[in-house]
């Protein structure tokens, strides 16, 4: 995608969101969730009581796989003229990415709240400007999740303007999913290679692999291949990427979050990596 603007948006400070009510701490003096729990909750959470923003190209929320999911939220941010604007939304997925997302985050975490923040257009392009409204709105909405399935070069000029999006949102207690390069996920991309965001590649075999790489800003591995993903008019789409791999590790963190309570991200991000299995190289491509 291109995210490239220098366009300042509104400074509005948003209120810290609300969180889950179960909490799951092991003692009442510290922060700490046992394995076993973190563990069940992969297995067994639906995502109850957790809001996931989905910024992308919007969702098809008519689509059958979709049955029973009702919006929390249908926007659309744009630039023009130098000028921000956050309507509603009312020209659905202009892609289809959006709804592929979508699909996989509610198949696996069917209880979980998600709202639809348009900032890509109908070729995946967006502006920074954009995605940093869009966060500032999810968060100011009270999502305790963002899945960002696109990615901004990772060059020096960029650095600063997603940093300012990432740390408020670490600030806040909102976790942030985004996907790595396709080509190859050691490639700089903003916002994958910030380290309080839990950052995923392809790479996994099977739906339900959870994977983590030594060594890398891209900590996660899993399944980047959908061959019936959800796409605008009730159609299926065979998609593969490691855009279709974040929305499988967000719906994961949905599950512990449900059962697990208000987790910090770093401690989130923690749990998932112990409960990962070791990544193997040959596995790369998936």
């Amino acid at each position: 995608m291109s995210a490239h603007s220098n366009t300042t948006p509104s400074t509005t400070q948003p209120s810290r969101p609300p969180v889950a009510a179960t909490c799951g701490w092991t003692t009442s003096d510290d922060r700490w969730i046992s394995l076993a729990k973190a563990r069940q909750a992969l297995e067994q959470g639906d995502g109850k009581g957790v809001r996931v923003a989905v910024l992308d190209s919007g969702i098809d929320r008519s689509h059958p796989r979709l049955a029973g999911l009702t919006l929390e939220d249908d926007l659309a941010i744009s630039l023009e003229g130098g000028r921000l604007s956050v309507t509603d939304n009312d020209r659905g997925d202009v892609y289809g990415h959006g709804t592929a997302v979508a699909g996989i985050i509610h198949s696996l975490a069917p209880a979980a709240r998600i709202g639809s923040f348009r900032v890509l257009g109908s070729f995946k392009e967006s502006r920074t400007a954009v995605i940093l409204e869009a966060v500032r709105q999810a968060i100011a909405r009270g999502y305790h999740l963002l899945n960002c399935s696109f990615g901004c070069p990772g060059r020096a000029e960029f650095v600063m303007s997603y940093k300012s999006w990432i740390d408020e949102a670490y600030l806040r207690g909102v976790h942030v999913v985004a996907a790595s390069n396709n080509s190859n996920h050691g490639t700089p991309e903003w916002p994958a290679h910030f380290p309080t965001v839990l950052s995923v590649s392809g790479g996994a075999t099977g739906p339900a692999e959870l994977l983590r790489r030594p060594d890398s800003l891209v900590e996660f591995a899993l399944l980047g291949e959908d061959p019936e993903a959800a796409w605008p008019g009730g159609r299926s789409k065979h998609v593969i990427g490691s855009s279709f791999a974040a929305p499988r590790l967000a719906a994961l963190l949905a599950r512990l979050l449900s059962d697990c309570g208000p987790l910090p991200p770093l401690l989130a991000k923690a749990a998932l990596l112990e409960l990962a299995a070791p990544f193997e190289p040959a596995a790369e491509g998936g």
